[in-house]
């Protein structure tokens, strides 16, 4: 895959398509204070709408900001702020800020990149006209709801999309990974009775592509919600990743739902420990499933 433009940490130009959209994803975790963090701007200007996500889990805890605003607005890095929300480009395919603020949390936050960033390509066709991700490194100070202020210092996956979004596929499992010298990104889609993989492992060598990946939920909660699972990775460089990975709290995801004529699609975002028996490694990440159901 070839990598992304500078110029795609910008807004891009929609297509005719109704449900285009753009999206901007940023996640941390610092897993010494036990707190972990997952936010979205999702930009649809063929319907005039944004929608503004930012949850954090701190402990036993969660808070889950969700926002749409309604309204034309601009083709330009201004839409990406609602007023409690907000993300500022520092530096193209390199530095952000991310800023949110409400009674409960403030949050002032630098995502700085590790590695270069890689481009999944089309992927299923389905989610996106491309798509990219990169591994940073995360500080910055977030005041809790208890009062308490904590330094923040981490590491995290940010990713960028856009083109027309199909939500309601069979399912689709995403996984982050974090460890000291590489990252694991990657995403698998089940379309039509059909599996398409992509994304990579990355360090500061090339990026080595995704070939194969097999997920296996070995735990749910009463909500539906994935706890544990074993992730076998395996790479066009033959390499092989088996992970053994868990929220890093019964309550460190979030759940997502939206209708359809004919049935629900529900996602679930959770923040996780990845142990890695190859690299006999404890890494932080993102587990990812959505589920379709009809």
């Amino acid at each position: 895959m070839s990598s992304p433009r500078m110029d795609d940490d910008y807004p891009h130009l929609p297509s005719q398509s109704p449900d285009w959209r753009e999206s901007y994803y940023f996640n941390f975790v610092d897993a010494e204070n036990g707190i972990s963090s997952f936010s979205t701007i999702g930009l649809l200007p063929n319907m005039g709408r944004r929608e503004f996500v930012f949850a954090i889990f701190y402990g036993e805890n969660r808070k889950v900001y969700y926002n749409e605003v309604s309204g034309r607005f601009g083709l330009d890095l201004a839409s990406l702020s609602d007023g409690r929300l907000s993300y500022e480009l520092v530096e193209p395919m390199g530095l952000w800020r991310i800023s949110f603020s409400d009674k409960d949390v403030d949050a002032e936050l630098l995502w700085k990149g590790r590695f270069s960033a890689y481009s999944f390509g089309r992927g299923s066709g389905t989610s996106w006209a491309e798509h990219f991700e990169q591994s940073g490194i995360v500080s910055g100070v977030i005041r809790l709801p208890d009062g308490r202020r904590v330094i923040i210092n981490g590491l995290g996956q940010r990713d960028k999309s856009w083109g027309p979004r199909r939500w309601h596929i069979e399912n689709w499992f995403a996984l982050h990974a974090q460890f000291d010298h590489i990252s694991i990104g990657l995403r698998k889609d089940l379309v039509e009775g059909r599996t398409y993989v992509s994304g990579a492992v990355m360090s500061e060598g090339p990026p080595d592509p995704v070939s194969q990946v097999e997920d296996h939920v070995e735990e749910m909660d009463a909500q539906g919600a994935p706890l544990r699972a074993k992730i076998t990775i395996k790479t066009v460089n033959g390499e092989t990743y088996t992970l053994s990975s868990s929220l890093m709290s019964p309550s460190s995801y979030a759940r997502f739902s939206r209708n359809f004529p004919g049935g629900v699609t529900e996602l679930f975002e959770g923040m996780a420990f990845h142990h890695c028996k190859e690299l006999r490694l404890k890494g932080t990440g993102l587990l990812e499933w959505l589920f379709t159901k009809t």
